[in-house]
């Protein structure tokens, strides 16, 4: 909503509502005007006295197709408040539970642990991870306490990693894209948690190249391309087994030297003239990882502490709407109570 159309909605003077916005009325707005303000956004009061910290939009916004996409101002301005209020949610669903990590989330500076390549290999041996793919990344993140969360963002972004002094690790993925750019953007967002603290020009290029060795260590890649006929078919088996895309695949066998310039440039000529750097074909999808650490979270407080709709809508200080649309599809119908048992 525009400041106008706030202002309307609340039966406030647009300047007088400017002045609130901006924190310039000397002692704050009436009760009154915020109950105005309050219902106008579909807010409860009790949302705008929070002393929650906001935190900015990281650097290293994901953009889709792994290029800077256009991405306007006023989409970012949302995706940034949705992913602040999520993080006020969070902040509040974990004051019930503890989250106890069975494996270890380091941090490796990327010209101490050897560049982003060897630090993702360290990273696969410090999980334990057994040669070849990874079937789960998802779950592998969440035992390492990281805190995975679908939303539905209108805009070109495929991953967000939000971080926080109180707060485990954040990532939040776009659940509208396929399987298989999920997980590579997952896996990105992995190396920014692992390798960075400090934001850089190379930061985008090396999670990336971060990415592409976790999901697809090249010396096992290089031993299944080896021997064999690199083509589209080759390309799909090869997704189904390392549940990637088929044009990433394609990107590694020639940045790995597995096949030359002329085969590159005539696989991605077939690949664009089928489509499928748009789209791949529906026939070579695989299931999307589901997060199953959060999602839990609202179980609990759903099952085993009995909250209902309102009671979330009140633990969080959101309207029962945006907790019904965020959190609903993880609670159950039934409103357990908790009880004593004599």
């Amino acid at each position: 909503m525009s400041q106008a159309e706030v202002a309307d909605a609340a039966r406030l003077n647009q300047g007088h509502y400017s002045r609130i916005e901006n924190g310039l009325v000397p002692d704050g707005p009436s009760s009154e005007n915020v109950d105005r303000i309050a219902s106008a956004l579909n807010f409860p009061p009790s949302f705008f006295y929070l002393m929650d910290a906001l935190a900015a939009l990281p650097l290293s916004v994901h953009p889709m197709h792994r290029k800077r996409a256009s991405v306007g101002e006023r989409v970012l301005k949302q995706v940034h408040a949705e992913l602040n209020l999520r993080l006020i949610h969070v902040r509040r669903y974990l004051g019930a539970v503890e989250i106890d990590p069975e494996l270890p989330l380091p941090w490796l500076d990327v010209d101490e642990g050897g560049g982003p390549r060897e630090i993702a290999r360290k990273l696969r041996k410090a999980w334990l991870v057994s040669e070849g793919p990874i079937v789960n990344l998802t779950a592998h993140c969440e035992r390492a306490g990281i805190i995975v969360v679908w939303c539905d963002f209108d805009a070109p972004i495929d991953g967000i990693t939000m971080r926080m002094r109180d707060l485990p690790p954040c990532i939040f993925l776009n659940g509208n894209v396929t399987a298989d750019r999920m997980r590579f953007s997952l896996a990105h967002e992995l190396g920014h948690i692992v390798m960075h603290r400090i934001p850089t020009d190379e930061m985008e290029d090396e999670a990336n190249s971060f990415a592409g060795e976790f999901l697809v260590p090249e010396r096992l890649f290089t031993n299944q391309v080896i021997g064999n006929r690199v083509t589209l078919e080759f390309l799909a088996r090869q997704k189904a087994y390392w549940r990637v895309s088929m044009a990433f695949l394609l990107f590694q066998a020639g940045a790995h030297g597995l096949i030359t310039r002329h085969q590159s440039e005539y696989l991605w000529k077939q690949l664009s003239g089928l489509g499928w750097r748009t789209r791949e074909p529906a026939e070579t999808d695989f299931a999307a990882e589901e997060p199953a650490l959060f999602p839990n979270v609202i179980r609990l407080h759903s099952d085993a502490l009995g909250y209902d709709i309102q009671g979330l809508a009140q633990l969080v200080h959101a309207s029962s709407e945006d907790v019904s649309r965020f959190y609903g599809p993880h609670m159950t119908d039934k409103k357990t109570r908790l009880r004593v048992v004599k």
